[in-house]
């Protein structure tokens, strides 16, 4: 058993004011900053001025934050870890239900994101910008975001489509350059409202993650949109659609981008038929049933305790975009216990000590087997 410290956090103000705010918190942490402006080997000046321009197309605003958040802590913005790790190794499961399949006729979006513990913010964070929606969600090297909905009702998860991309020497090269996901979820939620302008916003961006992101908003629409080297294939779905759920797991679903990559990793296939064997026909889902789907021990569940194999439950939650309502639970541990929050309402700055089992996967797991 080991204990982590979680946060929440609230920020406002422009960009360049709430990347100085964070700069100002980050500096009085020195494991913190230290984390925060780890360079990156041959990621220098040159590399920056390109993410720059690619954030300022894509992710505007960005670019302030981090200069904010560079000023504060006095350092140059070749050294703000951030750059070089998104401009361009999560296994997750996530879950979007329209009305028709939920209890209280709401649509709903459940997911776990898997990792490992040392590379997990442990941080709910609620960002207002000035000019942008305001949204809550789960950040990555702070200024990203994992997943999270914004104040119109829109809701974004994702999760890793194959083996993951990145800048670290033992993840997949990306085949383009393009952003990491995680700017791609918070750019959607600070600018759009639906998912029809999440998919028009998509439309020509050089994503260089491969990714299944389900997009879910608070009329019942939803979409699911899968990207490998370069590829993107969608699936949308509204209320008068034959099919009234999406969930993905870490392998292609779409016949165009599986002739890419034919194989999937055993776990993988394993929580995608569980899924699917859960809420098949199922027309009544409540969201203690889905809590309880995303804290059912794998194999038999979709949590997992493999935190040293960066395969660990780092997070679980289930979004009501229509009530403005996040559910969350830290660790894959009921212990720690499941804490709501309203977008509406303020996100106190606070600190939890929870606990996450430490525990070695069966041989096999990992295994990669042809998809059927």
């Amino acid at each position: 058993m080991l204990k982590l410290q979680t946060y929440t956090a609230e920020l406002a103000g422009t960009s360049y004011e709430i990347g100085y705010q964070f700069g100002k918190m980050t500096a009085a942490i020195p494991q913190l900053q230290a984390t925060h402006t780890a360079e990156i080997e041959g990621f220098g000046l040159k590399q920056v001025e390109e993410a720059a321009k690619l954030f300022d197309r894509w992710c505007p605003g960005l670019t302030e934050e981090l200069c904010g958040f560079a000023d504060a802590l006095k350092v140059k913005p070749e050294q703000v870890f951030f750059y070089g790790m998104t401009y361009l190794l999560p296994r997750c499961s996530h879950i979007a239900l329209l009305p028709s399949r939920t209890a209280d006729r709401k649509p709903l979006l459940a997911r776990n994101y898997e990792f490992s513990h040392e590379a997990e913010d442990f941080c709910l964070i609620k960002t207002s910008v000035t000019g942008k929606y305001s949204h809550m969600g789960t950040s990555v090297l702070h200024f990203g975001r994992d997943d999270g909905f914004n104040e119109h009702g829109l809701a974004v998860t994702m999760s890793s489509c194959g083996f993951p991309v990145g800048a670290l020497p033992y993840m997949r090269s990306p085949k383009l350059k393009g952003l990491q996901f995680w700017a791609v979820t918070r750019a959607l939620l600070e600018n759009c409202k639906d998912v029809t302008e999440s998919l028009k916003y998509l439309e020509g961006m050089p994503i260089a993650y491969n990714l299944n992101m389900i997009l879910l908003d608070k009329a019942g629409n939803a979409a699911l949109v899968e990207t490998l080297d370069g590829r993107t294939a969608v699936k949308q779905i509204g209320p008068d659609s034959k099919e009234q759920e999406l969930y993905a797991t870490n392998h292609a679903l779409f016949p165009d981008l599986q002739s890419m990559e034919p194989k999937v990793m055993a776990h993988s296939a394993r929580r995608f038929e569980y899924i699917k064997k859960q809420i098949a026909n199922q027309n009544e889902v409540t969201q203690v049933q889905l809590k309880e789907m995303l804290l059912a021990k794998y194999p038999d569940g979709l949590c997992c305790h493999y935190f040293e194999e960066y395969f660990g439950t780092t997070k679980s939650m289930v979004i009501s975009p229509s009530d403005g309502i996040i559910d969350l639970c830290w660790g894959g541990r009921s212990e720690n216990g499941w804490h709501t929050y309203d977008i509406t309402q303020p996100l106190e700055d606070g600190m939890q000590t929870v606990e996450i089992n430490l525990e070695k996967a069966a041989p096999g797991t990992y295994d990669w087997q042809p998809l059927t």
